[in-house]
C-alpha cells in the first residue's frame, strides 16, 4: 500500500530557518507497531545541537525581528500558517499515522482539524488580551504588563504531536517569545513539517526551532540551558518531576507541566441516560487505544445501576475494535510501539488477577498478524487499591468501580496522585454541582466528556502538573508580569 512517501518524509532537525542533520551525524532508528518494519531514521540532535537552536532563538529573539513586530504582524503571520497548514492536512495526517499508526481517520477528520482550530483560535484572542493601568494617585500611577519570556522550550507528546504542539507554540510566539521544539522520538515528522510551513507563512528565521532526539539527551538539554527562560512539557509525571529539577538547576525558568492522569468518570443513580453515558465512555477511553492522558480511565458506577450500565458499555466497546490505520473506514489503529504494547499487555495480565471479571470484545481485524494492538479490556469488581485502577496504563483498559453513596464516590474519584480531569453523570443539578465541586481535577465534565471546547483552560493539578493550556489563559504561561511605576 502507497500510503506515504518514505523518500520524501524531512527528518532533519530545524534550525534557524534551515533543515539540518545533528553535529555527531546519529539518528535515531525506530520500527512501525503496524509492520514492524523500520521507519525513516530521524535525526538524533545531542546537547550540541540543543545549543544551536537555542542559540538562533536567543538571536532571533534579542535582534526584535520577532518580538518588535506589533501584534497585528505577528497574527497575521500565525493566520497564514493555519491557512497553510489546512492546504496540507492530507500531509500532516499521512505523516502522523505513518510514525505512531494511530488511525488516519482520526487524524485527518479530529486531531489536525483541532491542531489548525487551535492556531486560529489563539491567533484571533491574542488581540482581545489588555495590559493594565493603577488609577493615578497624587504624585504616582502605573502599568502592568505583559512581557514575552524570551527563548522558550517545548516538549512535545507522542499521542497527539499537532494538537499539544499548537497548544503551546503558538500563544508563545504570539507574545513575541521565539522557540525550540523537542517533539517526542516516536512523532517527530509533523513537527518538523510544520516549522517549514511556519516559515513558508512569516516566521522569521531562528524564531521557531525543532530538535527531534531523546528526552533524556535533547530533552535535557533544553531543560537544563541556561538561556532558556520558560520550558513546557507534556508526557508523563515522572518526566514532569525531572523538568522540575532542571528548572532548578539551571536557571530557574519558568516551568508549565501538563502530565498523567487517572480520570474518574461518575455515573449515579440520578442518571438518565445510562446508554448516552456508556457510549460517551467508551468513545473518549478506547478511541485512540487509550493513549490520552486525560482518558476517562477509571468509572464509578452507583450500584443500583451497575449492571445496566455495564451491558451497555460492554455493546459500545465493539465499536473500538483495532484495525489498520491506513484504512480510513477504520476509527482505532495501533499503539504507538512495541514498548508501549508490551507495557499495556502486562497491565492486563495483572487486570486479570486483580479483577473479579473482566470483559474484551471479538471481532475480525484487518491487521496484520504482526501488528501490536490492544482490543478494549474493561475490568469490574475492582477493588479501589488495585494497580489497574490506580495507575496510568495509557492504553485501552477500564477500570469499573462501584460505589453506594455520593461521599464514597468522590473519596474514591480524588484517591490517585493524579488530577486532570473528571465527570460526573446525573440528571439531579444539586448532584451534579456537588460532586463536580469536589472532584480534585483541573477539567470535570457533567453529562459529557472530551466537548470542552478552546475557550476552556486545560490543565491538571496535584501530579498531573500545573500551568494551563487552552484558552486566553494559556497567554499567561509564555509572558511575565512588568509593573512600571511612574512618579509624577
Amino acid at each position: 500500500m502507497n500510503f506515504i512517501n518514505e523518500n520524501a518524509i524531512e527528518t532533519r532537525a530545524f534550525i534557524n530557518g534551515s533543515y539540518t542533520k545533528s553535529r555527531s551525524g546519529r539518528t535515531m532508528h525506530k520500527r512501525s507497531s503496524l509492520t514492524g518494519q523500520p521507519l525513516a531514521a530521524v535525526t538524533m540532535c545531542g546537547e550540541e545541537d540543543v545549543n544551536d537552536a537555542v542559540q538562533a532563538a536567543l538571536c532571533a529573539f534579542q535582534s526584535g525581528i520577532w518580538s518588535g513586530k506589533t501584534l497585528a504582524e505577528r497574527r497575521a503571520v500565525i493566520l497564514r500558517l493555519a491557512d497553510l497548514m489546512e492546504m496540507h492536512r492530507d500531509e500532516l495526517a499521512r505523516l502522523d499515522t505513518y510514525e505512531t499508526c494511530r488511525a488516519y481517520q482520526n487524524y485527518y477528520y479530529d486531531s489536525i482539524p483541532k491542531a489548525i482550530e487551535a492556531v486560529r483560535y489563539f491567533a484571533e484572542a491574542a488581540d482581545k488580551i489588555y495590559d493594565m493601568a493603577i488609577p493615578p494617585q497624587k504624585h504616582q500611577f502605573g502599568m502592568i504588563c505583559r512581557k514575552p519570556i524570551g527563548v522558550v522550550g517545548i516538549i512535545t507528546p507522542w499521542n497527539d504531536p499537532m494538537v499539544v504542539g499548537c497548544w503551546k507554540a503558538i500563544p508563545a510566539l504570539l507574545m513575541g517569545n521565539t522557540i525550540v521544539v523537542k517533539p517526542a522520538e516516536q512523532s517527530s515528522f509533523s513537527m518538523i513539517r510544520t516549522a517549514a510551513l511556519a516559515k513558508e507563512a512569516g516566521v522569521p528565521d531562528g524564531v521557531w526551532n525543532v530538535v527531534p532526539g531523546h528526552g533524556e539527551e535533547a530533552g535535557r538539554a533544553l531543560a537544563l540551558h541556561e538561556d532558556v527562560r520558560g520550558i513546557f512539557f507534556t508526557g508523563s509525571s515522572a518526566t514532569g518531576k525531572q523538568i522540575i529539577q532542571y528548572a532548578g538547576q539551571s536557571n530557574m525558568k519558568k516551568v508549565g507541566l501538563e502530565c498523567g492522569g487517572k480520570s474518574p468518570y461518575i455515573v449515579t443513580r440520578h442518571c438518565n441516560h445510562i446508554q448516552k453515558a456508556a457510549e460517551t465512555l467508551a468513545a473518549n477511553i478506547f478511541y485512540n487505544q487509550g493513549q490520552i492522558c486525560s482518558a476517562p480511565s477509571r468509572v464509578l458506577v452507583d450500584r443500583l445501576v451497575r449492571d445496566e450500565f455495564l451491558e451497555h458499555l460492554f455493546i459500545a466497546s465493539k465499536a473500538y475494535l483495532p484495525g489498520h490505520p491506513y484504512h480510513i473506514e477504520n476509527k482505532v489503529g495501533c499503539v504507538v510501539s512495541a514498548e508501549q504494547y508490551a507495557k499495556v499487555m502486562q497491565y492486563i495480565e495483572t487486570g486479570k488477577q486483580e479483577a473479579g471479571g473482566w470483559y474484551s470484545p471479538e471481532g475480525e481485524s484487518d491487521l496484520p498478524e504482526e501488528a501490536k494492538a490492544v482490543r478494549p479490556v474493561i475490568f469490574y469488581d475492582l477493588n479501589p487499591s488495585a494497580c489497574v485502577a490506580q495507575e496510568e496504563i495509557f492504553g485501552p483498559v477500564l477500570a469499573v468501580l462501584e460505589y453506594q453513596t455520593a461521599d464514597e464516590a468522590v473519596t474514591i474519584a480524588n484517591d490517585t496522585p493524579y488530577g486532570l480531569a473528571g465527570a460526573v453523570w446525573t440528571d439531579d443539578l444539586s448532584e451534579a454541582y456537588d460532586i463536580a465541586g469536589r472532584i480534585e481535577a483541573g477539567l470535570v465534565h457533567i453529562n459529557s466528556y472530551g466537548e470542552d471546547n478552546n475557550s476552556f483552560p486545560f490543565g491538571g493539578v496535584k501530579q498531573s502538573g500545573w500551568g494551563k493550556d487552552k484558552s486566553v489563559y494559556a497567554f499567561d504561561e509564555y509572558t511575565n508580569l512588568k509593573s512600571i511605576c511612574v512618579h509624577i
